[in-house]
């Protein structure tokens, strides 16, 4: 056995160990990676018992401390490769829906219409119309979102939509449970929107003022 005392106080056999096992196992319950005497560079230790992973990175050939953010989807962990971060990246609510042929074409989703409340919790209020379907319900998925409003379903309850090959407009129910109304008459099925009609969805009621259709189309220029 031979006996060696660290800078630290401790002593360890040297025969067995090349350095100190007590700072060494220390250095490792800080969260240090790649410690001292170990061909890597020292570390600043992780803080706050912060469970994200990845705050400290190696960048560069150096090791150096890498902010973890809802922003970030990855973390820079070598020349060429990347790390997924843990727990709080955030993920695109539109992942996986489909785009519509207007927008494809512009590369926007320019407005044809406006349903403009006029009874109802959100008096005052409009709502854009695009071009193809327009699902109405009080999720924030929805294309219109109407909030406050209980008698209206939360996905789908009604649907609005625009043509833009015949530039007509319709309305039709969706799977709410209310009866929808147009100009003060049950819409069963899919109904032919005319400028100023009063459509009545739950509780709430709106007018639809067309922007797009005979006098004025959006086109790709």
């Amino acid at each position: 056995m031979e006996l060696k005392k660290c800078s630290a106080g401790h002593y360890y056999d040297a025969s067995i160990y090349s350095e100190c096992p007590t700072c060494r196992n220390a250095q490792n319950r800080m969260g240090t990676v790649g410690g001292a005497g170990q061909g890597m560079p020292p570390t600043m230790p992780l803080s706050g018992g912060e469970s994200d992973f990845g705050r400290t990175m190696p960048l560069n050939g150096g090791m150096k401390t890498q902010p973890v953010t809802d922003d970030f989807r990855t973390a820079p962990v070598s020349v060429g490769a990347t790390m997924p971060l843990s727990g709080t990246a955030s993920v695109n609510r539109e992942e996986g829906r489909t785009i519509g042929v207007v927008p494809q074409q512009m590369g926007m989703d320019p407005v044809t219409g406006w349903l403009v409340s006029i009874s109802g919790p959100e008096k005052g209020r409009d709502y854009r119309i695009h071009s193809d379907n327009n699902f109405i319900g009080r999720g924030e998925k929805m294309d219109i979102c109407i909030r406050g409003d209980e008698t209206i379903s939360r996905e789908r309850h009604a649907v609005i939509a625009y043509d833009t090959r015949e530039k007509v407009f319709y309305f039709a129910p969706g799977e709410g449970r209310s009866i929808n109304r147009v100009n003060g008459k049950a819409a069963l099925g899919m109904v032919t929107l005319h400028p100023y009609d009063e459509i009545e969805i739950g509780c709430t009621k709106f007018l639809f003022i067309p922007l797009c259709g005979e006098r004025f189309e959006w086109k790709d220029e």
